[in-house]
């Protein structure tokens, strides 16, 4: 388990507030008693929407920070269209079903920067460090970062940009062009495309071939192509249990 220094000062400057008290799930989900409470962390002067979900937190317990990234029709400032991505809920019930003490956050992305440039994860790698390191309770805390469409890309970029701040990643339906295999490597990460994904194609992403520089590096993977899966049954069904047991595992 790689250990990480503690970075006060930026908890400190850390600043959330309560937008609003419901509880979002998607609609067909379960359970119900999950919440995630939303917030807003400030960096680089902007006030940033994010949900915050505590499960199976205990005294003594370094809780793990789980962190999920949306595709890009949910972004915005709402701070509820990224919560119904059924990804959420799946994994959040697997970390109560098994016991795990973990804090997920689930950060919106906004549609545009402040000059009307078009955002993404890749262009909010920073702000997404400042709140993960932020939520690092302790040095003993595991980091998991999962993401699918242009999350799914976000998470390579993510693996790429701060290698050295992960535990275990999964990554769907992303593209890790640009991507730095010897940083990606130091980070094990589950990939899962679809063979009839007409968004990311797998002929045009050629995930394998940039595994494959991963592995030269000396990197651990697992990479399954879905038969017949189109992108959005890729973004919604990839995170089976048995998925999850390698990623959790680590």
């Amino acid at each position: 388990m790689r250990h990480f220094p503690l970075y006060p000062i930026i908890a400190l400057l850390l600043s959330t507030s309560a937008c609003n008290p419901e509880v979002i799930t998607p609609e067909d989900s379960s359970p119900k008693d999950i919440v995630f409470e939303a917030k807003t962390y400030n960096f680089a002067n902007a006030d940033r929407p994010y949900r915050r979900g505590e499960i199976n937190l205990e005294d003594g317990v370094a809780p793990s920070v789980v962190v999920y990234l949306h595709g890009g029709s949910a972004k915005g400032d709402d701070n509820s269209k990224q919560m119904r991505e059924p990804a959420i809920m799946q994994i959040a019930e697997y970390v109560r079903k098994h016991g795990i003490s973990a804090i997920i956050l689930v950060p919106q992305c906004p549609e545009k920067d402040s000059q009307g440039k078009m955002m993404d994860w890749v262009k909010m790698s920073k702000a997404l460090e400042y709140l993960i390191k932020s939520e690092k309770v302790s040095t003993d805390s595991k980091v998991f970062i999962f993401g699918g469409s242009m999350g799914g890309t976000g998470t390579w970029n993510m693996l790429s940009t701060y290698p050295e701040l992960f535990t275990a990643a999964m990554a769907c339906a992303g593209n890790p062009r640009g991507c730095d295999a010897g940083n990606v490597a130091q980070t094990p990460v589950y990939a899962v495309m679809g063979s009839a994904d007409n968004v990311m194609k797998p002929e045009e992403v050629n995930l394998q071939a940039f595994l494959d520089d991963v592995a030269t590096a000396g990197g651990q993977y697992e990479f399954d192509t879905e038969e017949g899966w189109d992108h959005e049954k890729t973004c919604k069904d990839s995170y089976t249990s048995k998925r999850l047991d390698w990623v959790f595992d680590h």
